[in-house]
């Protein structure tokens, strides 16, 4: 019996302009399975990659300084192994 693929999560932080926002820190929230304490930090380009221990719902959690905290939910799965989103943050 071999292992499932791995989920991907992939995305992109932008402020409201739309502008990216790079080192923002993005980090699972809850999801349907025990999740690994883990953040990861945005590229210049605002982007991002989580691995997602199962298929399901996940909400990620965006922080930023200069910026609200934020938070999204994506499904991950249901025959999809990269789930993909967009996070707007707005200034404190």
């Amino acid at each position: 019996m071999s292992a499932s693929p791995p989920h991907l999560i992939e995305g992109r932080v932008v402020d409201a302009a739309g502008a990216p926002v790079p080192m923002a820190s993005v980090y699972f929230v809850e999801g349907p399975v025990a999740l690994p304490d883990i953040a990861a930090l945005t590229g210049p380009d605002g982007s991002f990659r989580l691995s997602a221990p199962g298929a399901g719902a996940y909400t990620l959690g965006v922080r930023s300084d200069g910026h609200k905290p934020a938070a999204a939910t994506v499904q991950v799965g249901g025959g999809r192994l990269v789930a993909v989103l967009e996070i707007v943050l707005v200034p404190e």
